[in-house]
């Protein structure tokens, strides 16, 4: 789900939109994406952050949008081989795509893959730790973000179903998603996501 002032942007990625430092980014991110395949301790937020930094990240995550689809449609209708297919679809070309990982966990509970089940399961879980910086109860003690897939992803994972999303400029220079959500009892709690990474993905695009 994009918001509608995310939704005016351009949602190609152009060549040349980065900034300087961008490749030295990159390479942090396979370096740290091939310990990360190979099951090997890693730094989940690092990886997430280097991957935001180099030239091949989409801030919509446009070059999995097919197998996500896909993806959603067969895991809701119980088709857990074709749901696990395309989840590593996406994982193949965006690998810290969270929802990814957790279908793919689910999926292998599913059909009765354990190992493989623990193994995404482990991911999903560095990557939703590595999202949860704070409580996210307020601007200060926000979640921290690369794209706005995660924020939804994380509300969903935390049982909330979201009402409401706005953009926060802060005073302190920085700016926020906060989304009004409700608990399974009803509740209503807002959530804070710091979004500087989302916000300069999306001046680098409108630069070129």
């Amino acid at each position: 789900m994009r918001p509608i002032w995310i939704a005016l942007i351009f949602s190609a990625v152009l060549a040349g939109a980065w900034p300087a430092g961008a490749q030295d980014a990159a390479a942090r991110y396979q370096a740290l994406l091939a310990d990360a395949k190979a099951g090997k301790p890693v730094d989940w937020q690092a990886l997430r952050f280097a991957y935001a930094d180099s030239p091949g990240f989409s801030v919509f995550g446009d070059g999995a949008d097919a197998p996500r689809k896909q993806m959603n449609a067969a895991f809701q209708a119980g088709d857990f081989k074709t749901a696990l297919a395309a989840a590593k679809q996406i994982s193949d070309v965006d690998f810290v795509d969270v929802g990814a990982h957790i279908v793919s966990d689910l999926s292998d509970q599913k059909l009765g893959d354990q190992d493989g089940a623990a193994r995404e399961h482990q991911i999903a879980v560095g990557l939703l730790r590595s999202i949860r910086t704070g409580d996210g109860t307020t601007k200060s003690t926000a979640f921290t973000v690369i794209r706005v897939d995660e924020e939804y992803v994380m509300m969903s994972v935390m049982g909330m179903q979201v009402r409401r999303q706005s953009l926060i400029r802060g005073a302190d220079g920085h700016s926020y998603d906060a989304l009004d959500v409700v608990d399974g009892k009803g509740g209503e709690h807002t959530f804070y996501f710091l979004i500087d990474r989302v916000t300069a993905a999306e001046s680098a695009m409108l630069k070129h």
